[in-house]
């Protein structure tokens, strides 16, 4: 396959920043687990040195994100509009670009499935201690 051939490393290079993605999103996902159990256990001093390192992994997320971005800018448009279709989840499956774009498929999926996980796990937290005043009260 021609698109596959001319693609392959720099997709490669892309699914190695998808990688690191996941992996920090990993590690949030469970210091904001960690953080819950500390929040019922009303361990603040706890709590607060959770949120200073998951404040550090997002902040490798947004490096990573950026890192993403960087790519899309320099690809051709019909690369760019899969890996942004991609990345939105609008693409569940494809071997489109080969082994290389399954794997960062893989990957998108698995790093929206941990983001899902997280993010259940941060509302029903904020929910918990801020009440009506919570961030994801509908307003």
């Amino acid at each position: 396959m021609l698109i596959e051939e001319n693609y392959e490393q720099l997709l490669m290079e892309i699914a190695k920043v998808l990688q690191k993605k996941y992996t920090h999103m990993s590690e949030i996902s469970r210091l904001t687990e960690e953080m819950a159990e500390e929040l019922s256990r009303d361990d603040r001093v706890s709590v607060q040195m959770t949120l200073g390192m998951r404040g550090e992994e997002i902040e490798k997320v947004r490096e990573c994100d950026h890192n993403f971005q960087v790519f899309l800018d320099s690809v051709p448009a019909e690369l760019k509009d899969w890996l942004e279709e991609v990345s939105d989840g609008r693409v569940n499956s494809s071997d489109k670009y080969g082994k290389e774009g399954m794997l960062i498929v893989r990957l998108a999926v698995s790093i929206r499935n941990i983001w899902e996980k997280t993010m259940t796990i941060d509302r029903h937290m904020n929910k918990r201690l801020a009440g009506a005043d919570s961030f994801y009260t509908d307003r």
